[in-house]
């Protein structure tokens, strides 16, 4: 049977197999909370897979399952929760689909909120050619809503956008865009 430990930033892993979180590099909390305190993080991405490619080329399977090169991905804007159980916690995007749930494997992992569907509750992609942020509705059963009206296709989002999943409201911070672009 798996030993599960929790880190302080509230991430389960199995201690048989890892001496600190694989999430986020920290050590197991004895408390078994974080009891709000700031700890640095690495880089502030999840864990990936490593497998093998062809020719020697390493790649990394990220939680959305995307396979991509290892090595830096840079952050393209932010979702901040501003209202619900994380209430003041950021969440980094990507480059592409970031999508949104409840569980650990999702790109935005709203752990605290049980209203949020545990996979693929909503989407959030960056397009790096056309510079624009959209939202879209995800593959579960959960409704998701932008700046209070339900989202039924994709919706452009524009800075300070409020998404809500759940009972959890998101607030877009973009970083890239007209102004701004890593390529």
């Amino acid at each position: 049977m798996a030993n599960m430990m929790r880190c302080p930033e509230g991430h389960f892993y199995d201690a048989a197999k890892h001496t600190i979180c694989p999430w986020c590099g920290v050590g197991p909390d004895p408390a078994g909370g974080s009891e709000g305190k700031t700890r640095r993080v690495q880089d502030g991405s999840a864990p990936a897979a490593v497998v093998a490619a062809p020719a020697g080329v390493t790649r990394r399977i990220v939680p959305s399952g995307r396979e991509e090169k290892t090595g830096f991905d840079p952050v393209v804007g932010w979702l901040v929760c501003v209202e619900g159980p994380d209430r003041g916690r950021d969440y980094r995007l990507r480059v592409a689909k970031n999508f949104i749930g409840r569980a650990s494997t999702m790109d935005v992992c709203v752990g605290g909120d049980d209203s949020v569907s545990r996979e693929k509750h909503a989407v959030v992609a960056y397009d790096p050619q056309e510079k624009k942020f959209w939202l879209l509705p995800g593959e579960s059963q959960g409704l998701v809503y932008l700046n209070g009206s339900i989202v039924h296709t994709p919706a452009l989002l524009r800075a300070d956008d409020l998404i809500k999943v759940g009972q959890t409201q998101l607030m877009f911070i973009p970083f890239c865009g007209d102004h701004h672009s890593w390529q």
